[in-house]
């Protein structure tokens, strides 16, 4: 089988690997179809690395994907041969204390598809635990299976953040996470949902999916806007997409007296300017986000009943062997690219 390898920053080889079998009893074989470029395939493809993830070895990257089961082990009763299904790609040791709390998502011994050591998802065929795999409702397109795992991102996001319906909400950056916690927050009931970016083409697209207001930050100051727009008081929860000192220091000036900050984004950089005293003063709830835990079966039944617009977010498809041009489009900053979806098969 083919599968694409990342041996150094910038440096993707397609080779020929084994096929991969069937060893547990409870696994699934895969014929990948569908896998959607994350921006942190960006960050390992670029830098070799994520914080305290490094690419030391050949890793495969990838992990927004979907496909069809080709062969089961015999433990496998939820799922058939033929079956279309999403793939959620954490596997965690189910026996550790943040597991059996079931907080899998932080497990000690978490392994999580193109994240050293776990190869991903580029690949014509993986193996998988079954338990993480999730049978395609027959309205759904293996792209939207594939656009699963960042709208999990979202609603994990807008859980653990309590929205509640009727809340005021703030978004800052409209990228994939963005746009999608855009999604989730309506659909959750937000009543106002504010959007920032630097880029006009992803801020139309925030208008078109439902933003109630969406402000380039190189023409207005965002704070002022929406304060404005808030009778002065800020929103009752801000969603930090991006992760940089500048939206952390935007996100505590802007969050309503009592609020939230939700920071999803994984920036680079530390904090020295950033208006800390704010926390205490204002109370605020600064929450971190890491991936999503036992959210993605409603948020299939989510996208599937509500038909959301997920497709909407992908700019760009391109087959397996233009991976290497879709990652330097979006590593360039392509400014028009959003979701870049690749057909694997």
């Amino acid at each position: 089988m083919k599968a694409a390898v990342l041996y150094k920053p910038r440096e993707i080889v397609f080779e020929e690997r084994e096929m991969p079998k069937v060893i547990s009893d409870t696994d699934v074989l895969i014929e990948v179809r569908n896998v959607g470029i994350c921006h942190s395939d960006i960050h390992y493809y670029i830098h070799g690395k994520i914080g305290d993830f490094v690419v030391k070895e050949p890793l495969v990257l990838g992990h927004e994907c979907s496909g069809v089961i080709v062969d089961k082990g015999p433990a496998v009763k939820h799922l058939e041969v033929g079956d279309r299904v999403i793939i959620e790609p954490a596997a965690p040791c189910r026996t550790c204390d943040y597991c059996k709390v079931g907080r899998y998502n932080i497990c000690e011994n978490l392994r999580f598809m193109g994240t050293p050591p776990t190869d991903g998802a580029f690949v014509e065929y993986l193996t998988w635990p079954s338990d993480f795999v999730y049978k395609m409702p027959d309205t759904m397109s293996l792209e939207e299976g594939a656009l699963i795992e960042p709208f999990s991102v979202a609603l994990y996001s807008v859980k653990r953040g309590g929205l509640s319906p009727g809340d005021r909400v703030a978004i800052l950056g409209a990228g994939t996470i963005g746009l999608m916690t855009l999604l989730a927050t309506l659909a959750c009931g937000a009543s106002e949902v504010f959007i920032t970016d630097i880029v006009d083409s992803k801020l139309k697209l925030a208008e078109e999916l439902g933003a109630t207001a969406a402000i380039n930050v190189y023409k207005e100051d965002p704070i002022k806007t929406i304060k404005y727009l808030t009778n002065g008081k800020g929103p009752d929860i801000v969603f930090d997409a991006v992760g940089i000192e500048r939206t952390f220091t935007q996100a505590l000036n802007l969050v309503k007296i009592g609020g939230k900050v939700v920071v999803i984004g994984l920036g680079f950089g530390d904090l020295t300017t950033s208006p800390i005293i704010n926390i205490p003063c204002k109370e605020i709830n600064v929450i971190g986000i890491l991936r999503y835990a036992n959210v993605f079966p409603q948020a299939i039944r989510l996208a599937a009943s509500k038909k959301l617009p997920l497709v909407k977010l992908i700019t760009n498809r391109l087959d397996f062997s233009e991976l290497v041009k879709g990652m330097e489009m979006i590593a360039k900053g392509e400014k028009d690219a959003v979701k870049v979806m690749i057909k694997v098969r």
